[in-house]
Order: C-alpha cells, then sequence, then structure tokens
C-alpha cells in the first residue's frame, strides 16, 4: 500500500484511522492505473476525514473549520506535518486530485463542493434532501412543528387531525395517514399520547376511532425496510407510500439518510409533518436534518423557503415541574451560570450529586434499587399493566455504557443488590430493551419490557401499560438489561423521575444536547449525578456537526 509516510503522525494522533487510510490508498491505487496523479499529502488527508466523517456524525468535512478537526494536536510532540487552518491550501490539493474529487454534478468519488468535501453520495443524499423540501414548500405538502417539552406538539398535532376529520360525514372515510417515529418506543408513546390529547379535546368518538386505527410504526418499517432485500426499502421513488400525511415523531433522531428514503417514498401529493425539538440529541448516525431545517429558518429570516411551513411552539404548559423546565432552558441557551444556580438550590425536584461523593452516589443506587424492588412486587403480582406503569416512574440514564456510572456499571450494581447472580437470567420484574428488529415478533429496537411470571412460563409484556402485549422469553434472542439505559436509548421516553449519570471526567460525547435529553426525560423529579467540571463542559460544548443543508435551505 503506497501512501505517504506523514499519513501515520496523523493516525497516531487521532485525527483518522487506520481503515480510513486503507479506503483510501484503494481509490488512489485504482486512479493510478487509469492514469491519475498523485494526490498532494492533504488531498490524501481530506479524503481520509470524508471518510470517517459517516462515523463522527458529519455528512461531510467543513475546510473552513478544518482547526476543529485537529483539536489539541501538537504536531511537533507527534512529528506531523503543520495543519493549516485556512481552507485554501486543502481546496487547492483536492482540486487537483482530479480523478478522484470533482466538483458538484461530477461522478467521483469525493465531491468538492465551495468549502465542504464530500462523498459523494452523501453528497447526493444532501441535495436530494434539500430539493425536495424545497419543492414540498411550494406545493404546501411539508409541515414542520417544533418544540422543546411541554409546548404541548402532540396536543397541536391532535388539533390539527380533530380539524380535519370532525367535519367529515361518518360514510367518508377522510384522509388515510400513519404516525410513524425513528424507534418502536416512541412510536407507540405518540400514538398513545394523541389518543389520550384527542380524547381531552373532546373530539368525537368517530375521530379518536380513525386516529385509534391509524399504523403507528417505526419510519424503518413504514418504508418497507427489509435486510433481506440488501438493505431496501419497499416503499421508494415508484413506489410511493399509500398515505395522504405521514406524521413523524421525534424527527431530531433521524438520520441524513432516513429523512432521504422517507422524502423519496412519499407520493408527490402527500403531506409530510414532521415533529421534534431540534435542541435534542441528533440521529446517532449521520446528519442532523430537523436541526438544519430550524436553522436554516433562523438564517433566511422572513425571505426563506420554509416561511410559513414551520411552527414554533415555545409556551410551555407542563407545570409539573418548573425547576427541570427552567434547568433545560438554561442548558439549552448555554448558560452555565443559570443551571449550577438551579441546581445547587436545593429544590425537591432538581437534585445534584457529586459523583466524588460515594454516600451520595449509594444513596442513588438505594433508590434506583427499590425501583426495581417495587418493580419485581408489580411483576410477581402477575400485573401486566402495573410493572409497565411501575417501569415509567424512575429510570437511570447515562452518558456512557461502560465505566463505574455508565449503563454497564448501574445495572451490576442494581442486579447485585437484588441478588441476581447472572445478567441473562430471566427473573421476575427484569426490564429489557429489544436491541434489533424482530418482525416475526412485532417488535422493533428501542422497545421495553418486564419480565412477568405466567402460570407455568415467564413472558415479558411491551406497550403501553393500558393496551400491553406478551411474548413468552423463550423467543426473545436480542435484549438487554436495562435498569439503566444509555441517554441516547432515552430518547422518545418520559419518567417520573429520571437520574441523570455523568462520567467522571469531561468526554467529548458528554454535550450541551445530550445532558438537555437526559434532563428532559424527568417529568416530576431529575436528579443529576455529574461534577461542576463535567457538566460546565456539556453545557458549554454544542454538537457542531458539519453539514451543508442548513445554507442550502437557506438560500432563496
Amino acid at each position: 500500500m503506497n501512501v505517504p509516510p506523514e499519513l501515520q503522525a496523523y493516525r497516531k494522533a487521532g485525527l483518522i484511522g487506520r481503515d480510513d487510510i486503507a479506503a483510501a490508498a484503494l481509490l488512489v491505487d485504482m486512479a493510478r492505473r487509469d492514469g491519475g496523479g498523485e494526490p498532494g499529502l492533504l488531498a490524501w488527508v481530506g479524503m481520509c476525514l470524508a471518510l470517517q466523517t459517516v462515523r463522527d456524525g458529519h455528512t461531510c468535512v467543513d475546510l473552513s473549520r478544518i482547526g476543529a478537526w485537529a483539536g489539541n494536536l501538537d504536531p511537533a510532540a507527534v512529528h506531523a506535518p503543520r495543519w493549516p487552518a485556512a481552507p485554501a491550501e486543502w481546496v487547492e490539493q483536492l482540486r487537483e486530485a482530479g480523478p478522484l474529487v470533482g466538483l458538484p454534478g461530477d461522478r467521483k468519488p469525493f465531491i468538492l463542493d465551495e468549502h465542504r468535501l464530500y462523498l459523494a453520495r452523501a453528497r447526493a443524499e444532501e441535495d436530494a434532501i434539500a430539493n425536495a423540501i424545497r419543492a414540498r414548500a411550494a406545493t404546501g405538502t411539508i409541515h414542520i412543528l417544533l418544540g422543546g417539552p411541554g409546548t404541548g406538539k402532540t396536543t397541536r398535532v391532535a388539533e390539527d387531525l380533530i380539524g380535519r376529520l370532525r367535519p367529515l360525514p361518518a360514510t367518508d372515510p377522510g384522509p388515510t395517514f400513519a404516525l410513524a417515529a425513528p424507534t418502536g418506543k416512541a412510536a407507540a408513546r405518540m400514538a398513545e399520547v394523541l389518543r389520550e390529547r384527542c380524547q381531552a379535546a373532546g373530539a368525537p368518538a368517530a375521530v379518536i376511532a380513525r386516529v385509534t386505527a391509524a399504523p403507528t410504526l417505526t419510519v424503518h418499517r413504514l418504508l418497507g425496510y427489509d435486510p433481506r432485500r440488501g438493505n431496501t426499502f419497499a416503499y421508494r421513488d415508484g413506489n410511493p407510500l399509500p398515505y395522504d400525511l405521514v406524521i413523524v415523531d421525534e424527527a431530531s433522531m433521524l438520520s441524513s439518510t432516513m429523512m432521504h428514503h422517507l422524502l423519496a417514498a412519499l407520493r408527490p401529493d402527500g403531506e409530510l409533518r414532521l415533529v421534534g425539538d431540534p435542541d435534542q440529541l441528533a440521529s446517532v448516525d449521520a446528519g442532523t436534518v430537523l436541526g438544519d431545517i430550524a436553522a436554516s429558518e433562523l438564517r433566511a429570516g422572513d425571505a426563506g423557503l420554509l416561511d410559513g411551513r414551520i411552527e414554533r411552539l415555545t409556551r410551555v404548559h407542563r407545570t409539573e415541574s418548573q425547576h427541570i423546565l427552567d434547568l433545560a432552558q438554561a442548558i439549552r441557551g448555554g448558560d452555565a451560570a443559570a443551571a449550577f444556580a438551579i441546581l445547587a438550590a436545593g429544590a425537591a425536584d432538581v437534585v445534584w450529586l457529586d459523583p466524588g461523593s460515594r454516600t451520595a452516589v449509594d444513596g442513588a443506587v438505594d433508590e434506583a434499587t427499590r425501583h426495581a424492588v417495587a418493580l419485581q412486587a408489580a411483576a410477581r403480582a402477575g400485573e401486566p399493566r402495573a410493572a409497565l406503569e411501575a417501569k415509567g416512574r424512575l429510570q437511570v440514564v447515562c452518558a456512557h455504557r461502560d465505566g463505574p456510572l455508565g449503563v454497564a456499571g448501574w445495572n451490576a450494581r442494581i442486579e447485585q443488590r437484588l441478588g441476581i447472580r447472572s445478567p441473562d437470567a430471566w427473573y421476575s420484574g427484569r426490564p429489557v430493551m429489544v436491541t434489533r428488529n424482530n418482525r416475526g415478533l412485532n417488535l422493533s429496537n428501542g422497545d421495553v419490557g418486564v419480565v412477568v411470571p405466567r402460570d407455568d412460563r415467564r413472558e415479558a409484556v411491551f406497550g403501553m401499560p393500558e393496551a400491553p402485549r406478551a411474548v413468552p422469553v423463550s423467543r426473545l434472542e436480542d435484549v438487554e438489561t436495562v435498569h439503566a439505559i444509555t441517554i441516547h436509548k432515552s430518547q422518545g421516553s418520559e419518567y417520573e423521575h429520571a437520574i441523570v449519570a455523568l462520567p467522571e471526567k469531561p468526554s467529548r460525547i458528554v454535550t450541551r444536547e445530550l445532558l438537555y435529553t437526559g434532563v428532559t426525560r424527568a417529568r416530576d423529579k431529575v436528579t443529576v449525578i455529574g461534577s461542576r467540571a463535567v457538566i460546565e463542559a456539556a453545557i458549554t460544548t454544542p454538537i457542531r456537526r458539519a453539514t451543508g443543508l442548513a445554507d442550502r435551505l437557506a438560500r432563496p
């Protein structure tokens, strides 16, 4: 593999990966065989960074901010060449890598679009998303509903559906619509809350029946995803979805790729309503589509193509805990001083614990264990509804999977106190999460259930407490225990009390959005376990994913 030896310095510094170098080398070798020239060092590094973007959540390399990729790199310490902050040198060398790097419209592995370097597929997806949103904005077939927790997003959706369905005669089936979310758990919760809001609004029984009968699916299932067909979707361009309206909740969790497939699958006259909080965590995959849509409106103002298509809800209607809402607002606004004032105030519904205090952490473990004991009692009583209701009363949500304050550490300590010897035991009251879609059982990745005894066997009950669905544990394959879960996995859920466990030291994944998402999982009480240094670093570190979608949508 003939690569510049200087690349190894960047690899040792953690800026590029071994696999990225190997993939770039393969492409360069193919170009050499076709008579292409030798790329310069910066072109090599740029292509490696572009290959790495998907893993880091970016859709492109933003050369105008190339210094951000270097972090705290000391070139002298790793004997690496100078890392230029100005994009001009990068752009010049990339333009000279002719067979490999092209301009928009070219069929080459990498596309240079002004100061952004893309993998060709990522650039094509972003362009398709922008074009589809533009077209739908022009025809009025897209509506984006944005708002934080407690602002009434689901109530607003219910009002819209009631307004559409109430005037229709009983013989008119009305518009066909589907409800979807990125995870099964979020989709089920959306359906239940939407039904409750329709009932609270005094909707006629016929309207409630239509809302209840609407398909409630994950976005993957909505599009007919089937890995057996080579990871393709049944519904796509040429075979559109059979709905007049598709409503997608928790849209901040949609990646660029999934948004691309969703937009491609809609009928030309079909409506799309995206609902979500752009300040929450984005998809674990590349892109920040909902955040980019929100940002584009702010940049363009009244002249933007989405003017009138975005509705922002800012008034908070939820009153269970004003302190939690105030803390969330401070975190979202990057106001560390205000956040610490709320954390340190000693309110009963916002508790701040120092991870260095063993007594404080043990007290939180005791509380989580008491909840687990109550969950066991409800399960042993053979009451699925009570077990699922108990599950929603408290949840530990962690920034990391590993470590003493991560998911593994919390689950191990709680099960140890419960006297559970095997981590895979199907004990009564064991909370489990499905980790892979199971079409045969109609379970999706992210679905949460509780193990309950049933005669001479054990079952896991899933779904909402009002309509539990039982599955024999003998048929469950890909599940994990969730006395504690990651904050990422908690999106789309709400708990009476959330214990937010942060790592002992600052981490690049502990960002403003992660902390905001963790705190806003709580309805009545939140306990934050984190040092001042870690919390301050999180609040002052927003996610900065490189994409070009916001700028593309903001252009007139």
